[in-house]
């Protein structure tokens, strides 16, 4: 196997990288039947046997690791302990190191840095898990991730952006820095000696969960629409709001960082219902995702950029590198004041069973990272009729 990193390559240095999520299941079960479930379900995703390689011209690429170095181990520490330790903790990904498992107090956590898959590439690993869990052989499931090459034909980039970013490609040529995994272990000390993380959790029951549905159903928009809508109601300026979409064409479920994103920017209108707003709101979220040419825009835009640039940028954001063309982009492309005001993955209702055999998921929470480009980051997540709703934020 060799794939080389190109769409998904801004999650290289980026120092707050790991999504996670916390399953709860309907009984307690014994260390070592996790474990070996956890194991099986590693050595069947083609990814987590992988690792990554920067080599000295610049390029990074995915290939096969010698055997895998993800992890299984079992804690006191609850879900928010565990997180802020091991956000800090930098995954070893040019050894194979994607994963993390835990059995906790609170349940069992995964922690995935993005580069092994996205949001739903996670919620996928845990069907996997289950599946070895209840003692079924699962076939092997290849690599999977989305490229310049297999993006839609109709998601090219305007002219004007070609040529914005050749003059960005031009100028770095003149103080291109090539970086390695020793920048990345300084970068990950720089940052984190300096920087914690907010957690907050919120659990929608059924009965306030069909409420909100019901409103948004009466509104005609989505419930990410309804959310957003009620979220900057007390906002007097009009938010930059990005949102997670999942770019998978063909409903694979292979692991691999197949997420692209959209944004929107819209200001609440306090002459008009919560219901007005999300209307609003919707307009401006459909006519981006209906459309290719804005729906995979940032995957073909940010594809065009030299590879090294790319990595400078999440290094200028931690404050360990510092050039005339990085800290421009940077700043222009959001890695310095100007991050979105609000980001959003809302994964809906989990597609994966939650009855395997004599153990069932009761609840699944899912706490997304706060990316180099984003401030106030929401991850949303429905099972068994329970929406949970995570705030990730700096202190």
């Amino acid at each position: 196997m060799r794939h080389v990193i190109e769409t998904e390559r801004v999650d290289l240095f980026d120092v707050n990288i790991v999504i996670t999520m916390r399953v709860l299941l309907d009984r307690e079960l014994e260390f070592d039947r996790l474990k070996e479930a956890f194991d099986k379900a590693c050595s069947v995703h083609e990814v987590l046997g992988s690792k990554v390689v920067l080599d000295a011209s610049g390029e990074a690429y995915y290939e096969k690791a010698d055997g895998q170095n993800n992890s299984f181990t079992k804690t006191d520490s609850d879900l928010l302990t565990i997180i802020k330790e091991n956000q800090k903790k930098r995954f070893k990904i040019e050894n194979g190191e994607f994963m993390r498992g835990f059995l906790s107090p609170d349940g069992l956590v995964f922690m995935m840095h993005h580069l092994g898959g996205d949001g739903k590439s996670l919620l996928y690993f845990i069907e996997t898990f289950m599946n070895c869990l209840e003692g079924k052989e699962c076939e092997f499931v290849p690599f999977k991730n989305l490229t310049l090459e297999n993006l839609p034909a109709e998601s090219e980039v305007p002219f004007f952006y070609k040529l914005l970013v050749k003059r960005w490609n031009k100028s770095w040529e003149k103080e291109k820095k090539i970086f390695d995994f020793s920048d990345m272990d300084r970068e990950y000390e720089s940052f984190w000696n300096n920087h914690e993380t907010k957690i907050e959790i919120r659990r929608y029951e059924k009965e306030e969960l069909t409420a909100l549905l019901r409103k948004s159903k009466e509104a005609g928009v989505s419930l990410t629409a309804y959310v957003i809508a009620d979220m900057i109601k007390d906002s007097d300026k009009a938010n930059d709001i990005g949102l997670a979409v999942d770019g998978r064409t063909d409903a694979n479920r292979s692991m691999g960082n197949q997420a692209t994103g959209i944004s929107v920017k819209y200001k609440y209108d306090p002459g008009k219902t919560v219901e007005e707003n999300a209307k609003a709101v919707s307009r401006l979220m459909q006519k981006k995702l209906s459309d290719d040419r804005y729906r995979f825009f940032v995957l073909k835009f940010m594809g065009l950029i030299d590879p090294t640039l790319k990595d400078s940028l999440n290094l200028e954001h931690a404050g360990c590198f510092s050039g005339k063309t990085s800290a421009k982009v940077a700043e222009l492309l959001g890695y310095g004041n100007t991050a979105k005001d609000i980001s959003i993955t809302n994964l809906t209702r989990v597609d994966i069973p939650l009855e395997y055999g004599d153990v069932k998921i009761e609840e699944i929470a899912f706490i997304p990272p706060i990316v180099s480009y984003a401030k106030n980051v929401y991850g949303m997540v429905t099972a068994n009729d329970v929406m949970i709703v995570s705030r990730h934020i700096y202190e």
